[in-house]
C-alpha cells in the first residue's frame, strides 16, 4: 500500500504483517508499505515512473490540443503513487486488468541483441532495450515490398514493342501533317512533343480504363464464385504503381518515334535558327522564311504597314520612325527593301538602330530569301545584342502571322501595293 493509504486505514510498519484490506469484494493481506519518494525515484527503461498510466488525463490533454508527441515514444502522465496499489499479475487479470508492459531480464548482451532480432520483425510495438550503460529503444514501422517484378520484364519489352511500332506507323503516316506543322514555323522539338503529349494521353486513358476493367473483371470473379477466397486490393499502392509503370513504359516507348518526327519536321544537321554574331555595329542576320513570286511583294508590304503602326505607340518592344519601302534590282531580279529607324525596349538603356529589311532573289526562280541589316546607332554592344533579341523574335511572329493569312487576305495587301504604284505613276505625270 502507499504510505498516504495506509496512513489513512491505520496502517503502519508495526502492524501491516496482519493487516488485511478489502478491495472489490476480495481481502488482500498487506506484505508491504511503499515509500512514495523513494518509489518515484524509480524509472523504467523508458525513463518514465513505474506506476500506470492516467490514461484520462492524457485524452483530457489530447482534446485541449496539446503535442503529445509521436506515438509509441510520447511522454506519458503517469498516475501518483499514493493512487495505486500492488498486487500479483493474476489477481490483476481476474479483476478484469490489461497487460500494459512487460519487463525481462537477460544473462548478457548478446543475448538481449538475440531477442530483440527475433522479437521486432514480429511485434508492432516500441520496445526498450538495456544493454551495458546504455539505453536503447526499437520501433517496427509497416513497409510494402514488392516482389515478382522481375517476371513482368518480358510482357513489358513485349509491350513496349508494341507501342513503338505503333508510333513509328503513325509518324509516317502522318508525314503530310508533320510537313505542314514545319511550313508554318513549329519547331523540331515542338513537332516531337507532339506525339509525345499524345502519347501521354493514350497512356493515361489506357491506364484508367485497365485499372476500371480490372473492377469490373474483379467484381463478376466474386458474383459468379469463379475463384474462391480471392480478395485483390484495388486501392494499394500496388495498383499505383502498375498505372504509373504503363504509363511510364508507353512514353519510353515513344521517344525514338518522336525523335523521328523531329527528324522528319528538320532533315538536317541544324535543327535550331542561330543568329549569326554582328561585325563591329552592322549586323547581317539570314531570316529562315522564303517567299515565292508576287508574294514578296505583299509581304513587304504587310511588314511596312506593321512597322509603320509602331509609329504611333511609345510603349512596348520598340518605337519605329521614317518607315519606307524601297525596290530595287540586281544581277538576279527584282529586290524589295523597307526601311525604318527604331529604338528598342526597354527604352532607358537608350539602344537605337537604323533597320533595312531586304527582299532578295536567290538562284532559284521566282524564290526570294530575307536578310534583316541592322546598324547600330546608339546603345552599349552587348545591351544591343540582348535586346535585338526580343526584337527578332517580335519580327518572327509576324511571319508566322502572315503564313497563317487567307489568300483574300494577301491579295489585299497586292492591290495596296498595285494601286500605291498606280497613284505614284499618276503623279508623276501630273507634273511632267
Amino acid at each position: 500500500l502507499p504510505e498516504a493509504l495506509a496512513d489513512t486505514l491505520g496502517i503502519n510498519e508495526r502492524n501491516y504483517q496482519t493487516a488485511t484490506v478489502r478491495f472489490s469484494g476480495t481481502d488482500f493481506k498487506v506484505i508491504g508499505i511503499l515509500n512514495n519518494t523513494r518509489f518515484k525515484g524509480i524509472k523504467d527503461l523508458d525513463r518514465e515512473p513505474l506506476t500506470p498510466v492516467d490514461f484520462i488525463m492524457m485524452e483530457k490533454l489530447r482534446q485541449q490540443g496539446k503535442d503529445l508527441g509521436e506515438a509509441g515514444f510520447r511522454e506519458y502522465v503517469h498516475l501518483e503513487p499514493d493512487n495505486i496499489i500492488l498486487v500479483p499479475f493474476q489477481t490483476i487479470l481476474n479483476l478484469g486488468g490489461d497487460l500494459r508492459s512487460i519487463g525481462m531480464d537477460f544473462v548478457d548482451e548478446k543475448t538481449v541483441s538475440d531477442v530483440l532480432a527475433s522479437l521486432m520483425p514480429r511485434l508492432g510495438m516500441n520496445l526498450y532495450a538495456g544493454m551495458g550503460d546504455r539505453i536503447y529503444r526499437y520501433s517496427s514501422i509497416a513497409s510494402t515490398s514488392i516482389s515478382g517484378v522481375g517476371d513482368l520484364a518480358i510482357p513489358i519489352l513485349i509491350a513496349a514493342l508494341i507501342v513503338l511500332n505503333t508510333m513509328l506507323g503513325s509518324v509516317f503516316e502522318r508525314l503530310r501533317e508533320i510537313h505542314i506543322f514545319s511550313s508554318i514555323g513549329l519547331a523540331p522539338s515542338h513537332v516531337g512533343v507532339l506525339f509525345m503529349a499524345e502519347a501521354f494521353v493514350y497512356a493515361v486513358l489506357g491506364a484508367i480504363s485497365g485499372y476500371l476493367l480490372g473492377q469490373v473483371t474483379v467484381k463478376l470473379i466474386a458474383y459468379f464464385g469463379i475463384f474462391e477466397g480471392l480478395a485483390l486490393n484495388f486501392s494499394s499502392l500496388s495498383a499505383v504503381f502498375s498505372t504509373v509503370l504503363v504509363i511510364l513504359v508507353v512514353l519510353a516507348s515513344t521517344i525514338y518515334p518522336s525523335r523521328k518526327a523531329a527528324d522528319v519536321a528538320t532533315p538536317s544537321i541544324d535543327r535550331s535558327w542561330k543568329v549569326p554574331e554582328p561585325q563591329g555595329d552592322e549586323w547581317a542576320i539570314p531570316l529562315p522564311f522564303s517567299v515565292t513570286g508576287d508574294q514578296a511583294i505583299a509581304l513587304n508590304r504587310f511588314l511596312s504597314e506593321w512597322f509603320a503602326a509602331y509609329e504611333e505607340y511609345s510603349i512596348g518592344d520598340f518605337v519605329t520612325q521614317n518607315v519606307s519601302t524601297e525596290e530595287g534590282q540586281n544581277e538576279l531580279g527584282k529586290t524589295y527593301a523597307i526601311k525604318l529607324m527604331a529604338w528598342l525596349a526597354p527604352f532607358d538603356l537608350g539602344v537605337s538602330q537604323r533597320v533595312e529589311l531586304r527582299t532578295l532573289p536567290t538562284t532559284m526562280e521566282d524564290v526570294f530569301e530575307i536578310i534583316l541589316y541592322v546598324h547600330r546607332e546608339s546603345g552599349d554592344v552587348s545591351n544591343w545584342k540582348r535586346v535585338n533579341r526580343r526584337f527578332l523574335n517580335t519580327l518572327r511572329k509576324q511571319f508566322l502571322i502572315w503564313r497563317t493569312l487567307g489568300s483574300e487576305d494577301r491579295e489585299r495587301y497586292l492591290a495596296m501595293r498595285e494601286e500605291a504604284a498606280a497613284a505614284a505613276d499618276s503623279s508623276a505625270q501630273s507634273v511632267a
